[in-house]
């Protein structure tokens, strides 16, 4: 049950920063969540895309270019807190850092409370990644900055390029397989694009992407971003000796099995690297490509026209049908 409600906030607490959200965007795992597909707390507060303004925050806090973020300064944020002090950031893991906290999962029960973006206001931590945007890109062009295009960051650079032009496949076109292929077109790259529903292969062909050709020989770098058991076991198929399998899509453990014959592995010499989340540096190579490349692209063909908050339920059911990759979601104005 989807529902919206009005929750009291305490007095912001030091390196807390307020936001009033613009423009969110449901993702795919949110409507896993009230689909019951993955756990959560009690009255989960939904909802980790969005774009928002600055409210209210300290004077010494900065954002990840080391820029100072005052009142009415717009910006997109990551959907984690990190600690920046545990082992797993110091690997470089800060969104599994041991206290992480993560937007768009928790309850409205728990401290800080506001921490969904399907709201009209959020309250992010310290460790929270952020980044001023400029005003002259729209909220359709930035909001799905801290999720889709973030993690396609991480993608892209887990799957290390090379400067000469290599031939990938992305197997699943929905908002995360299409901005992969949208970077790494625009960077020189030739993708082929594989998903059940045509729409969203057309859409990813708009992209730049192409459709696998029919005799294609086995590809270098392999992106799993739709969740499926098999196309796991089609993307290990497919991946060429020496080969990058990066797996992004599959999320949720004990969803899905796949049975996997080590020897591929082995013989193949294959590289296997599974992205969940991103960090603070691959959320700010997303924003840098939204500015130079993202905003020229007709991004507006991914996301559905905006709803009311208080049509949060209509908004969902419209993300069931899947015609769009996210579905925008605005606060009721007044």
């Amino acid at each position: 049950m989807v529902s919206v409600e009005t929750i009291d906030l305490p007095p912001r607490r030091p390196g807390e920063i307020d936001v009033s959200i613009s423009t969110a965007a449901i993702c795919g795992s949110d409507l896993h969540t009230v689909l019951g597909h993955r756990s959560s707390p009690h009255r989960t507060a939904l909802g980790h895309e969005g774009v928002g303004r600055v409210t209210e925050a300290d004077e010494a806090v900065v954002d990840l270019r080391g820029e100072p973020l005052r009142q009415g300064d717009r910006i997109v944020f990551g959907l984690f807190n990190a600690c920046g002090e545990c082992d797993r950031c110091a690997r470089g893991l800060s969104m599994k850092c041991r206290s992480v906290i993560k937007y768009g999962h928790e309850s409205v029960t728990s401290p800080p409370y506001a921490t969904g973006t399907l709201a009209s206001h959020v309250r992010l931590l310290p460790g929270v990644p952020v980044l001023r945007i400029p005003d002259d890109v729209t909220d359709i062009e930035v909001v799905s900055a801290g999720c889709a295009v973030a993690t396609a960051a991480a993608i892209v650079s887990a799957a290390a390029m090379t400067a000469a032009p290599e031939r990938i496949l992305v197997l699943g076109a929905g908002a995360v397989g299409t901005y992969c292929a949208a970077m790494l077109t625009s960077a020189g790259h030739t993708v082929e694009v594989k998903d059940p529903s045509a729409d969203r292969v057309a859409l990813a062909q708009r992209f730049g992407a192409r459709s696998p050709r029919l005799e294609a020989e086995a590809y270098p770098v392999v992106i799993e971003a739709s969740g499926s058991a098999d196309a796991f076991a089609e993307a290990l198929g497919v991946c060429d000796i020496g080969g990058r399998l990066i797996a992004a899509g599959s999320v949720s453990p004990g969803a899905s099995t796949v049975p996997v014959d080590p020897a591929i592995v082995v013989t193949r010499r294959l590289t296997v690297i599974g992205v969940h989340n991103y960090t603070g540096d691959d959320l700010r190579h997303g924003v840098d490509w939204l500015l130079a490349h993202g905003r020229y692209r007709d991004l507006g063909r991914l996301v559905s026209p905006p709803l009311p908050l208080s049509s949060v339920r209509e908004a969902f059911d419209l993300m069931r049908e899947g015609r769009y990759a996210r579905v925008l979601v605005r606060p009721d104005a007044g």
